[in-house]
């Protein structure tokens, strides 16, 4: 090839180049129509470039993938209805049969008070009529008869049934000072009786706690009638944070299964359990151990490598995820590095891939390396850099900071599975050694 050949060449490859960063950048921004505009442009210019079609390929893929959350979203939208109303119709329950008990409780409060103003009043005509009958003079002397007084025969009776209610008097020992000993029941059926009581109360204000955060926030009017229920079953304040917080953990959980039973992809998973966690107000310790739970409950056991996958692109992160997951690998998506730091400080991922440009975090890629190594337990867990441009000082500075590697968009699937496979076999015979 002659020098001026070379150069006319070195110039189409320039000018390909470019307008391949415009490319990348309309992909960012969800152009795929521009961007492949600007695709047919540089394939004119030089169609002998590779990354031409690499970028075709994304875009393509890119779009089967947008049709397919079009259609996850939609079917979403089916599940969260359903889901809503089963929890509506499980609260409408709760309520009628709340309203039944408080109903029947008022009635035994009535007919009990009823009963005592008939105890009151039968024993105020006793005493009238006992006031109005005559009584007989009494004689001067107490043996001229026997009789000094008239007892009416009510009163009689009236004595007579106290009698026979009384128990028996047990006889008087010869030694006055000698204590009766009585054996004393082991458990008292009034203490049982109250234990009972309470362990209904509490069940019943935890049922109420689970509807009110059945959608993950409790309304003013829901803590108002929550605060009414807790004097009526005279709940403490310490029993209503303990009840509180397995009501909101139970509801979690039950949310948590519907999300990972509902045929999400994990990036959208990932979204949406950041959202429970925040609504619940859920601790990373407590999510921790519910989704080990449940992870167990669905057979998804702990053999496959777990991968954390940070990139603000949405199109970029859902490709990459499907690539692993279809690789073998569980993998924990995340939009932003303040999210996945959140998640990461209770996780042990088998490795980790972060985007380094990351526009909507307020860590960018470089500090958040620099943060993870700062937690000991994840000190040796393998770190991969990804970035859209070729840059020599980049990559020299990543290396740098100890990254294990780093990797250039577009790659292929068969190079990301290659690269993570290599660094998950590094890092297991590190750890052996």
């Amino acid at each position: 090839m002659t020098s001026s050949n070379q150069n006319n060449h070195e110039e189409v490859r320039t000018e390909a180049n470019f307008i391949l960063k415009v490319v990348d950048q309309c992909i960012k921004a969800g152009l795929l129509e521009e961007a492949k505009g600007h695709l047919d442009k540089a394939r004119i210019i030089d169609p002998t470039n590779a990354y031409i079609y690499a970028f075709q390929e994304r875009i393509a893929f890119l779009k089967e993938e947008a049709t397919k959350k079009n259609a996850a979203v939609s079917n979403r939208g089916a599940m969260e209805d359903a889901a809503r109303a089963r929890l509506e119709e499980d609260r409408r329950r709760a309520e009628v049969e709340r309203l039944k008990k408080e109903s029947d409780q008022q009635k035994q409060r009535e007919e009990w008070q009823q009963k005592k103003l008939e105890a009151e009043k039968r024993h105020e005509d006793e005493s009238l009529s006992t006031a109005a009958r005559p009584i007989q003079e009494p004689v001067t002397s107490p043996k001229s008869s026997d009789k000094a007084y008239s007892v009416p025969m009510e009163t009689q009776q009236m004595i007579k049934t106290v009698h026979a209610q009384k128990p028996a008097q047990a006889p008087m020992q010869q030694n006055a000072t000698a204590p009766v000993l009585q054996k004393v029941p082991e458990t008292a059926p009034h203490v049982v009786q109250t234990q009972k009581t309470t362990e209904q109360a509490h069940d019943m204000y935890k049922r109420v706690l689970m509807l009110a955060w059945a959608d993950g926030a409790v309304s003013p009017e829901e803590q108002s009638q929550l605060r009414d229920l807790r004097t009526t079953l005279r709940i403490t304040t310490e029993e209503h944070t303990k009840l509180e917080l397995e009501a909101k953990e139970e509801s979690y959980a039950h949310a948590f299964t519907l999300v990972w039973t509902s045929g999400m992809n994990a990036k959208e998973r990932s979204a949406v359990i950041n959202e429970l966690r925040y609504k619940y107000q859920i601790s990373p310790e407590a999510h921790s151990r519910i989704e080990s739970k449940v992870l167990v409950e669905f057979g998804e056991h702990q053999d496959k490598p777990m991968l954390y996958v940070i990139d603000d692109d949405e199109n970029t992160l859902g490709m990459i995820v499907r690539v692993l997951e279809g690789g073998g690998f569980t993998v924990q998506a995340y939009n932003t590095s303040d999210e996945a730091l959140t998640g990461l400080k209770v996780d042990i991922p088998s490795l980790i891939i972060s985007d380094i440009n990351l526009e909507t975090s307020t860590i960018g890629g470089f500090s958040f390396y620099e943060k993870v190594r700062q937690l000991h337990h994840l000190s040796l867990v393998p770190f991969i850099f990804l970035s859209g441009m070729t840059d020599e000082g980049m990559i020299r500075y990543g290396k740098g900071l100890g990254a294990d590697d780093y990797l250039t968009k577009p790659f292929s699937g068969d190079m990301l599975i290659d690269t993570v496979k290599g660094k998950l076999k590094r890092y297991k015979q590190m750890k052996h050694n």
